[in-house]
């Protein structure tokens, strides 16, 4: 039996009257990749924001680790084991590649794994050991996008979620990011929660997929089941409003 890792259980959240999502449930278990897709101004982002503490729902419940974490601070979200790469590829950009690195371990005393871990990182994206002494200013936004990756896995996260991480960059260096996402999911059982816009993107990639759309969960179902795509092109174009299910789909 799959063990639940994140529920989100029915959140609603506002930016003064505005609801930007309402009534939003997603489960993501341990080890899996879980994305969420829609269209710009879904909610997408507003969701990853209340999953890591920076926005508090109006309602609903976020349980992680069979702990309600609403409310809870960001830093001390981060703590619990929850690490958010933010959509923009925000680094230090006067800072060195691995100073940028060692910030993302400052939470953890483990010196010798965080040592260990750097190595990794620099494994798994070399350009970043290659020019670990250059400011991350310089880096271009591929190289951007994998160093907050990388800074993202110095926390030692039991979840990482990562918001349009192939946003703007090119797609041999999409490649190169969701090949390295999927190799933590295999070495290390890394659980994963992506939004992407690319639904085409997100099939390959995740083993449950949801599809967002003004606010609400239009659709959700795993990966198999959805590729010919298009209950997701209905669910995300809005070409029905009727909800969707696989359930329903197959019955």
């Amino acid at each position: 039996m799959d063990k639940v890792l994140l529920h989100v259980e029915g959140i609603t959240v506002h930016y003064g009257r505005l609801a930007a999502v309402r009534d939003v449930s997603i489960t993501v278990n341990e080890g899996e990749i879980v994305c969420v897709v829609g269209p710009n101004g879904a909610g997408k982002s507003t969701t990853l924001l209340s999953i890591s503490g920076v926005l508090n729902p109006s309602s609903g419940n976020i349980v992680f680790s069979g702990e309600k974490i609403n409310g809870i601070r960001p830093e001390i979200v981060a703590r619990k084991g929850i690490s958010q790469v933010p959509e923009g590829r925000h680094v230090f950009t006067t800072l060195s590649v691995e100073e940028n690195l060692r910030i993302g371990a400052q939470i953890r005393k483990d010196r010798a794994e965080i040592e260990k871990d750097i190595k990794r990182v620099q494994e798994l994206f070399p350009i970043l050991g290659e020019r670990r002494r250059q400011s991350a200013g310089k880096l271009s936004g591929g190289e951007q996008q994998m160093l907050v990756i990388g800074r993202a896995l110095l926390t030692k996260p039991k979840i990482m979620t990562i918001d349009e991480p192939s946003l703007g960059l090119a797609p041999n260096i999409v490649d190169r990011v969701y090949e390295v996402l999927t190799t933590l999911r295999e070495e290390r059982g890394m659980t994963l929660l992506i939004v992407e816009q690319s639904s085409e993107r997100a099939l390959k990639a995740a083993d449950r997929l949801y599809v967002i759309r003004n606010g609400e969960i239009q659709i959700e179902g795993k990966a198999s089941e959805l590729q010919d795509g298009e209950k997701i092109r209905q669910a995300y174009f809005g070409f029905n409003d009727e909800k969707n299910t696989v359930a329903e789909a197959s019955s």
